[in-house]
């Protein structure tokens, strides 16, 4: 079909087509040769039955309206072969690019590279550049199916404290399919990978979340939605699986707010069992403010606590100003977890991407400040006690972490920043009773790409 509207709309617009009628009192060369042949090509005019034009005789009004007449069908014949052709190319134009758009929805590729430069101004001294890559393939299938296979990087290849086995640590594989009126999602993924490396102490214990090998089932009905998983938490080298979960999720959808419930099931086989029960509350009393309150009873023993509870205000540019802002308290009992099911992703990390630990209180800010449409301003911290709020040399594992970030965006492919931060531990003990200086501090330039 393609070629066909081609070649006719070259055959309608070519200057040069060839007339069969030839006229003898038109001699070659006249000045008005080309212009009486051009009536000839387009059907105006054959001249008189003997085959001449009669150049020099006049017209009568009748010959005039003739040749009028034959004008008018002419450039409406034209007119009409034109719109046809236009609409076809139309039509082979909307196919190409039907066939284009449905190529891209069935294949999508994109990712992320981050690239960033740190160096600590004092002890301990030194410099770093690390790199992490982040890649997702996806293919669509029917309606509701689909497959993902992802690749992250995230600290291979510049953590000299570890090695990232390539399948089970930094590849991801996420299938998504419907069966009897459920929404299936099965993943096979490394879980949590922390960050062990302590050359800038500020950064050892940071944790990259990945999705953990688990299928899980859902539906919804009106506004409740409902949803039931098994999650392998743990994989010991051999493939073998170290603790299993089974859990639920029930959430309903009120409007102005939303209320969901979640119990957990962890157990090994012949080891430690454990459950744990959720439940949460979602508050929007505006579209720029959204609360979260989060409470959560785990594991009771020696008379110990094991709730925990967090608090998260969400406001989005309060006061007219291009400010938003992120408020959050967490605060985990001394027995909310048990180390050996593999529990600490049960409470949330901080703004640093660091572990909230038991029998911890965190008080974070985030503060997102809008200079110009590419020039942002960001200062987030963290404020990190003991359960009953104290802080100081005398406690471990207390410490306040914070960091004022400049960012650039060039585009909305690529944005470059600097940054700089600031990590007090006044008992000189970190997190997992790791000895570090007092204070640290680290500055650093980063540059994202995405495709």
């Amino acid at each position: 079909m393609k070629y066909f509207v081609v070649f006719s709309l070259i055959f309608c617009l070519s200057p040069t087509l060839w007339a069969e009628a030839k006229l003898q009192d038109v001699p070659e060369g006249h000045w008005a040769t080309e212009a009486v042949y051009g009536l000839v090509k387009m059907g105006i005019t054959t001249g008189y039955p003997d085959g001449t034009f009669r150049g020099r005789q006049n017209i009568s009004r009748y010959e005039m309206a003739s040749f009028l007449s034959r004008f008018t069908k002419y450039f409406k014949r034209l007119r009409g072969q034109r719109e046809k052709l236009v609409e076809e190319l139309k039509s082979e134009i909307a196919l190409l690019r039907y066939k284009r758009e449905k190529a891209e929805e069935e294949t999508q590729f994109s990712g992320v590279i981050e690239s960033r430069a740190r160096v600590s101004p004092i002890e301990p001294r030194g410099g770093k550049t690390d790199y992490r890559l982040k890649l997702d393939l996806i293919k669509n299938f029917a309606a509701g199916t689909s497959l993902k296979m992802s690749l992250d990087t995230v600290d291979a290849g510049f953590n000299t404290d570890s090695s990232r086995a390539f399948a089970t640590k930094l590849v991801e594989i996420e299938s998504k399919f419907k069966l009897a009126g459920l929404s299936f999602v099965v993943n096979l993924g490394p879980g949590v990978v922390p960050h062990t490396e302590d050359f800038f102490p500020c950064e050892k214990n940071t944790i990259y979340i990945r999705p953990k090998t688990a299928i899980k089932a859902s539906a919804s009905v009106a506004k409740m939605d409902f949803s039931a998983s098994y999650v392998t938490r743990q994989v010991e080298t051999s493939g073998k699986i170290g603790v299993h979960e089974f859990t639920g999720k029930i959430k309903y959808d009120f409007g102005r707010w939303a209320l969901h419930f979640r119990p957990r099931y962890l157990f090994k086989i012949d080891g430690p069992r454990d459950i744990l029960a959720e439940l949460g509350i979602d508050f929007y009393p505006e579209k720029s403010w959204e609360t979260n309150l989060f409470l959560s009873a785990g594991s009771f023993q020696d008379g110990q606590s094991g709730i925990y509870v967090k608090l998260i205000e969400k406001i989005k540019d309060p006061w007219k100003t291009g400010t938003d802002l992120v408020l959050r308290f967490d605060k985990v009992g001394s027995q909310y977890r048990i180390e050996d099911l593999d529990e600490y992703e049960f409470v949330y990390l901080n703004n640093f991407s660091r572990l909230i630990l038991d029998g911890t209180a965190d008080i974070g800010l985030k503060l997102d400040q809008r200079l110009s449409d590419k020039l942002s301003l960001e200062w987030k911290g963290d404020y990190v006690t003991t359960g009953d709020y104290q802080y100081g040399e005398a406690y471990p594992e207390t410490y306040l972490l914070w960091q004022l970030n400049l960012s650039y965006d060039f585009s909305s492919k690529v944005e470059i920043s600097a940054f700089y931060r600031s990590y007090n531990v006044p008992s000189g003990t970190a997190q997992f009773s790791d000895p570090v200086p007092k204070i640290s501090e680290l500055l650093g330039i980063g540059l994202k790409c995405r495709f």
